[in-house]
């Protein structure tokens, strides 16, 4: 049948460009070729299967946590400067592996690894709905004192309208893992019978900390498409969303420091435990370009996202990235 479709729309088309000047497409021809092209058979004969490809690229940007999940890098946020190499392999059937360095300075302003990401996923683009979901697992030296690697469990799904004006969509993240901190922590040792008055003793104070963070966004966007930009042969697309942002997160906290231990009074806890129950957590906009032209790819994001619930914190988070590379 799709031999059928493709020799009969070919002999269209061959009419067509011998008498153009003095014959037209009938009402029937014209409505067989709409419906062949409404439905795309014939752009995905003349196209062929889709292949195989290999992703080489490499990224600067804040954002220290999470490949995918924007909600959950925005709860960490800082002004830090990240630059992650990535390797990504993509099958036809839509599965995808790759692996992604994080890399950052130290505190002696060197350049070090302090997480590595591994990743398997699956996408789907359908007429009417794109879906997907991806699981990565990071591994970190979890003896390090590293604020930077929270998670080592990230896990993220979507799904949305694949067409129209408006494309509302779906969004569901979870992170977990645990990481070691150091505080300055004070301890007050009351003593009063004596004259000199209470003990204060300040110091570095270790915990181990247990942490996890589900999101549920819901969000719109459009996706615009520019062709022959710059040359014949390259595409701009740019798509902008509004994103509404659900959340809960739970930490555990163990001090760990034996000295704090030995002076600390009975009323202070040992282990302190907090949690944030599920909430409208904030309202974002983003901003995704892809330009290509050839093998080579050029993609910018911005993240903007504005934290509602009362906080001492500033609510204003920005995330941006920028990666640049190959495809094959």
């Amino acid at each position: 049948m799709q031999k059928f479709n493709l020799l009969f729309a070919i002999a269209i088309l061959a009419c067509c460009a011998v008498h153009a000047q003095t014959d037209s497409l009938s009402k029937q021809d014209k409505a067989a070729l709409d419906s062949m092209m409404e439905k795309d058979e014939f752009l995905k004969l003349m196209k062929g299967p889709s292949k195989n490809s290999v992703d080489i690229s490499i990224g600067v940007g804040n954002g220290a946590f999470s490949s995918h999940n924007n909600a959950a890098n925005a709860t960490g946020v800082d002004n830090q400067v990240i630059f992650t190499p990535s390797v990504v392999y993509r099958t036809k059937t839509g599965f995808s592996f790759g692996v992604t360095c994080f890399l950052t300075n130290d505190t002696a302003h060197k350049l070090e690894l302090y997480q590595t990401g591994l990743t398997a996923g699956y996408d789907y683009y359908g007429d009417d709905v794109a879906a997907g979901i991806a699981y990565t697992r990071y591994f970190s030296d979890k003896n390090k004192y590293n604020t930077k690697a929270l998670y080592q469990n990230d896990i993220y799904g979507y799904i949305k309208k694949a067409k129209g004006i408006i494309q509302p969509g779906l969004a569901l993240g979870f992170d977990n893992g645990d990481y070691k901190e150091v505080e300055i922590a004070t301890v007050v040792i009351k003593r009063p019978l004596n004259p000199r008055g209470d003990t204060t003793i300040t110091g570095k104070d270790s915990t181990d900390n247990k942490t996890s963070y589900f999101s549920l966004s819901a969000n719109i966007e459009h996706d615009f498409s520019f062709y022959t930009v710059f040359s014949k042969d390259d595409e701009l697309d740019f798509v902008p969303s509004l994103i509404l942002n659900f959340g809960s997160d739970k930490l555990t906290q163990t001090h760990t420091n034996k000295l704090f231990d030995r002076l600390r009074i009975l009323k202070q806890v040992k282990k302190v435990e907090s949690t944030n129950k599920f909430q409208v957590q904030s309202v974002a906009a983003s901003f995704d370009f892809t330009y290509s032209v050839g093998k080579f790819f050029l993609q910018p994001n911005v993240y903007l996202d504005y934290y509602l619930p009362e906080t001492t914190s500033k609510r204003l988070s920005a995330i941006f990235s920028i990666a640049a590379g190959f495809s094959f």
